[in-house]
């Protein structure tokens, strides 16, 4: 956790970096530098288990096709635990970028946060916050005290108005309002030096914002850690094989509970075609959602405002903003959640980007049943879009 008395502000500009006054740096250990990142996606997550090096790990197979070309690197954060589940938020930058940005020397420990970040207590957790100083203009939408969207524009060609129009304009399409707003000038000396205490409630109002480190330092020591665990794991692993003999007999309750639960998804199929389809003899991957789907579609009704036209016209301006986006769609499940795709692409970064293009457009999009297609030649998925 980071301890203000012991800390050191900077902010990054141009080359070099310009130290910020706080009368916390009396003892420097630790320089906290506030970058305006130009490329950060922002995305949540939660799994059933809280060790941040399980959940490093489970983020990296999500993003492995960039992870391994080393065009990304990404920067878990967790902001809700339990004993057996953990949920937060993971940051995505390329790595070009993170190699760029100044560092203040000499230090014996350097911190980077994204130059909104630190803003969050003066709009309560909800809203947005912003970064100007001479060069950038950046900002961070945050929903019950976590980020969900940040955007960065050269100063020279917008203003925090037009910034904020267009967060008007994209809280509305989602049916909420922005929020509260602050606008932190770096450029304004007398605004600059009130940073440091400003710091100090987003600490409080938000104490993970204190494990942020988005340097290269802090991205090494976590890579290293994984290692060494890895390495322990394979050290150990005689033991597991004690545990084949209890795994053996659960099993084989496994396999009577998928039969059980297979001869159940059959029923379901024979009954979705008996009331809707008595003449389908192609598979039916999802009965329920079909049916559902069908009455509404019957009674008429739409989904808080997304009809169906609506949503094959969101899909047309997608195809049509990205002209080289290879998706194919075999299945489309229209429901009053959403809408739900099987389809195939010819590789895993195309999926990712039709699942970001609704992501733009929808409460979430998440993608599921990524296999690859027999021969090699692409990649089979389902995408879950939710209004």
């Amino acid at each position: 956790m980071l301890r203000l008395e012991n800390t050191g502000f900077f902010r990054a500009l141009g080359e070099g970096v310009e130290k910020i006054p706080s009368h916390y740096s009396r003892r420097v250990k630790c320089s906290l530098s506030l970058v305006a990142f130009k490329s950060i996606a922002i995305t949540p997550f939660s799994f059933p288990f809280n060790n941040v090096l399980r959940v490093r790990e489970a983020l990296k197979l999500q993003s492995l096709p960039y992870a391994a070309a080393g065009e990304m690197e990404f920067f878990p954060f967790l902001l809700e635990k339990t004993s057996r589940s953990g949920s937060g938020v993971v940051f995505y930058l390329p790595s070009g970028e993170l190699e760029n940005y100044p560092v203040p020397q000499p230090q014996t420990e350097n911190r980077v946060w994204p130059a909104p970040l630190p803003l969050v207590s003066q709009i309560g957790g909800e809203g947005v916050t912003f970064w100007m100083d001479e060069e950038n203009i950046c900002s961070m939408l945050w929903r019950g005290g976590a980020p969900v969207l940040y955007r960065w524009k050269p100063r020279a060609g917008a203003t925090s108005d037009t910034e904020l129009a267009w967060y008007e304009l994209y809280c509305k399409s989602k049916g909420g309002e922005t929020g509260e707003v602050f606008v932190m000038d770096a450029t304004v000396q007398s605004e600059l030096a009130r940073l440091p205490d400003i710091v100090k409630e987003s600490l409080a109002l938000c104490p993970w914002i204190g494990d942020v480190n988005m340097s290269r330092g802090a991205l090494d020591s976590a890579v290293v850690l994984e290692r060494i665990v890895q390495s322990l794991s394979k050290a150990v692993s005689w033991i597991l094989i004690m545990g084949l003999f209890v795994l053996a007999g659960n099993g084989l309750r496994y396999y009577e509970a998928r039969r059980n639960v297979n001869a159940l998804r059959g029923r379901t199929v024979e009954l979705y075609r008996s009331v809707f389809e008595p003449s389908r003899t192609g598979p039916v991957s999802d009965p329920l959602g079909l049916a559902r789907s069908t009455v509404h579609q019957l009674k008429g009704g739409s989904s808080d405002g997304h009809s169906m036209s609506e949503m094959f016209s969101n899909l047309g301006d997608i195809f049509e903003q990205n002209p080289d986006m290879n998706v194919t769609l075999d299945v489309t499940r229209y429901n009053p959640d959403g809408v739900d795709y099987t389809g195939s692409a010819p590789d895993m970064e195309t999926a990712q980007e039709f699942r970001r293009a609704w992501s733009e457009r929808a409460g979430s999009a998440q993608l599921g049943n990524l296999n690859t297609v027999p021969g090699g030649s692409g990649y089979r998925f389902d995408l879950y879009v939710r209004w």
